[in-house]
């Protein structure tokens, strides 16, 4: 559950919200406190706060919201009971002052405190202290021992469908454009920030249905990328972006993978061929991947798609790889072969180039399998 507490010194405002919320807001529990309104209600506070001149900051105000993943199963008690027992595990006890109100009007049912810090024999029972950190941490266990998905649960869950479509999109699609809107009809708003010297320098990512204006300032709804992914940066994105768009260009103009290499390399491009297994000149050899990066690049560090010394993979980072292969393929075969029924465009494309193709990317095991020929021929 989302939540919030602070210390500050209140005036009759606070309770007044905590009691309004567009009249319909419901007080389903007090403590120390005889009057009726607002106004009453602060005045009572005021007068057992300054029995402790010491405490400037004498009232811990707060919310507790749940989240669609409980929706509304809660009962207005149940929610109380959360809000009673994690105020109690930061110090609020039966001589303390408090108000605790729900309010329906937002699409997240949420209930709101407003707590005396300095209990009726003066004394200060809640630390100001890290009280954010602590409140946070009592909702969370009293959520675990009722059985509740706590709200770092339900981050997590939300940070993980957030990177499985921001995944899929990037394979997707080829610019930051299309992305927002590809998002978007995922069901999440896409925000992005800029500076003068990188241009787009940020990520952000809401669901959909987790904006809540009304609370908007408490609570800032989604993710930094940052935050979702410790291995995706926005500068391997735009890394991304640029060599899929070389990739789309060259492609238009390239009837056979060999002008295709060439003309990336044009373009400031290194161009990577991998093959299923070992390369053998003369036969048949099927490409599993191509591999490409700029050479100019500043990225050195593996990252989410990026590999250090090698680039990006068109087989992750294109979702249409294989009908980028087979087209350009299909346009040797037309023009230079008519092949058995039963080999693939691959295949074909394979045994066509073989004699200029060489084995520019093999794996760890390929590797050490051309070290020991040519040891053995010395």
């Amino acid at each position: 559950m989302n939540n919030s507490a602070t210390t500050r010194a209140i005036t009759k405002i606070a309770l007044e919200y905590n009691g309004n919320d567009k009249g319909t807001a419901e007080m389903v529990t007090s403590n120390y406190l005889l009057s009726e309104i607002a106004e009453g209600q602060f005045n009572e506070m005021k007068t057992v706060a300054v029995r402790n001149p010491k405490v400037k900051k004498w009232a811990l105000t707060g919310y507790i919201s749940q989240p669609d993943e409980i929706g509304r199963k809660l009962k207005d008690e149940e929610l109380k009971q959360i809000a009673l027992e994690a105020l109690v595990e930061v110090g609020v006890t039966n001589k303390n002052q408090y108000r605790l109100d729900i309010h329906n009007s937002t699409k997240h049912k949420h209930i709101h405190f407003v707590v005396n810090r300095i209990d009726i024999s003066g004394k200060c029972t809640v630390k100001a202290h890290d009280i954010g950190r602590r409140f946070g941490e009592a909702v969370r266990q009293v959520c675990k021992e009722k059985g509740l998905l706590t709200d770092v649960e339900i981050g997590i869950q939300k940070k993980d469908e957030m990177l499985k479509s921001l995944i899929e999109v990037i394979r997707s699609e080829d610019n930051f454009d299309d992305l927002i809107v590809a998002m978007k009809k995922r069901g999440f708003e896409i925000q992005l920030s800029s500076n003068v010297k990188d241009g787009i320098s940020g990520m952000r990512i809401v669901m959909e249905k987790d904006k809540n204006f009304h609370t908007e300032r408490i609570y800032k709804a989604g993710y930094k990328l940052s935050e979702i992914s410790n291995q995706l940066k926005i500068s391997e994105i735009k890394s991304l972006f640029e060599v899929k768009k070389a990739v789309m260009e060259v492609q238009r103009n390239t009837d056979n993978l060999k002008v295709f290499q060439e003309n990336l390399q044009q373009k400031g491009f290194s161009v990577k061929i991998q093959y299923n297994g070992e390369f053998k000149a003369g036969q048949k050899n099927q490409i599993k991947d191509i591999w490409i990066n700029k050479v100019d690049s500043n990225q050195h560090k593996n990252g989410f798609f990026f590999r250090k010394n090698v680039g990006f993979s068109l087989q992750a980072i294109d979702s249409d790889f294989g009908d980028m292969l087979k087209s350009v393929s299909q346009n040797i075969v037309n023009n230079h072969l008519k092949s058995e029924t039963n080999e693939s465009l691959i295949e074909i494309a394979g045994r066509l180039l073989g004699d200029f193709l060489k084995p520019t990317y093999v794996s760890q095991d390929e590797d050490e399998l051309w070290k020991k020929k040519r040891k053995l021929r010395r």
